[in-house]
């Protein structure tokens, strides 16, 4: 019998009706706000969870892009380096050929620099294997550097004209008058000494190697005058040179390994 009256019951509540019942209505109207509560609080922790995710995404989105920034500068600079090492080396075979019929050269990367002001020096990647020997002297296209001190297998020290211990024999290029550049342990000046009181001497004017002695050819710039002044005796005056050479940034250097000029 219940079976039979579960039975009617669907079978009644199952057509189709144009309206809905008196309690159903009072029903859906008591549960409609806690439906459009339960509504909003779902769209407010949606967009939540949304801005979490967007925001993620751009974080992830910020760090790849940082990340392109610093390779695109790493190979710009790379690019930088090479186009500037590209004219140094361009610069410096020109400089060769055209001193050919001169030198037989040899060039060298640097590898060390002295720390100290006293002594100044610096290391390049070539020594006694290379065939580089004592006293070969060291030249940039600029002019004089220095010469060679000290070897080993495959490194060499050259001591700078800047060194307090180097002496170059020199001359004024415009007047022929000849004095002793010597070190000042300064990278940026020289001191020319033994000049005579009476010399024609002034700013601006070139000096050079003279060629006297048995270590530097003779006609290589050394630097421009900077200045002139008289020594204490009154009987000689010196000047005080500006290397034609940036002995501060130098890369890659020239040995002189064979002079033909013989002078």
């Amino acid at each position: 019998m219940l079976l039979i009256a579960v039975l009617v019951l669907a079978s009644a509540t199952a057509e189709q009706r144009q309206d809905i019942s008196l309690a159903e209505k009072l029903l859906r109207d008591a549960y409609a706000p806690f439906q459009v509560g339960v509504d909003k609080i779902r769209e407010f922790f949606g967009g939540i969870e949304t801005g979490i995710a967007s925001k993620k995404m751009l974080a992830e989105r910020n760090l790849e892009l940082s990340r392109r920034i610093g390779r695109l500068k790493y190979e710009n600079q790379a690019l930088l380096e090479y186009y500037y090492e590209n004219r140094r080396l361009r610069e410096m075979l020109g400089f060769k050929e055209k001193s050919s019929p001169s030198y037989e050269l040899r060039a060298a990367r640097v590898i060390a620099r002295s720390p100290e002001l006293w002594y100044q020096s610096l290391t390049i990647d070539l020594g006694e294997a290379d065939g580089i020997k004592k006293d070969m002297v060291v030249i940039g296209p600029d002019g004089l550097i220095g010469r060679v001190f000290a070897t080993s297998a495959r490194t060499a020290e050259v001591m700078l004209i800047t060194d307090r211990e180097s002496a170059v024999g020199a001359l004024v290029q415009e007047t022929r008058t000849h004095g002793v550049v010597e070190g000042m342990g300064d990278r940026s000046q020289l001191k020319m000494t033994n000049i005579p009181y009476d010399a024609a001497i002034e700013k601006g004017q070139t000096v050079v190697t003279s060629g006297l002695g048995q270590v530097f050819p003779k006609g290589i710039r050394i630097g421009k005058i900077i200045k002139v002044g008289k020594e204490n005796s009154g009987l000689l005056k010196y000047a005080i040179l500006q290397p034609t050479v940036n002995l501060n940034s130098l890369e890659e250097v020239f040995l002189i390994v064979e002079n033909k000029t013989g002078q």
